[in-house]
């Protein structure tokens, strides 16, 4: 014997409540990626900006922490940022830590971004 179509009904429906949730995640996953990058590039970005402030020769960590803060206000796109600064007499090294937006549940991305460089020094005019 064969089987009516007519006790198919409601499965179309089904089968579209299991398969849209998937649709959804792989439509939206490019877009997290998306974000991810972005801060992550946001987060570079802010070291070298911290970098290149501290490497003054009359600069301080703060004067670092500050031009890092205040790009990452300017730039946006990065949640819970945290910069520490580190001068050395020769060197200066920044570190930015935060997270990217979420747009899917499960997807919770740090990024981290490192730049350090030397301290830069005057040099007379007689001893260049």
């Amino acid at each position: 014997m064969t089987r009516s179509r007519a006790t198919e009904n409601g499965l179309t429906s089904t089968e579209l409540a299991v398969v849209m949730p998937v649709i959804i995640a792989l439509v939206l996953v490019p877009f997290q990626v998306a974000l991810w990058w972005h801060a992550r590039q946001v987060a570079e970005a802010a070291a070298r900006e911290a970098l290149d402030a501290a490497q003054v020769v009359t600069a301080t960590e703060d004067d670092g922490v500050e031009a890092a803060e205040w790009f990452l206000d300017a730039a946006g796109n990065i949640t819970e940022p945290e910069v520490s600064v580190t001068r050395t007499a020769d060197t200066v090294t920044v570190d930015v830590t935060g997270r990217a937006p979420r747009i899917l549940s499960g997807f919770d991305w740090q990024v981290t971004a490192h730049a350090s460089g030397p301290v830069e020094k005057f040099i007379r005019e007689p001893d260049r």
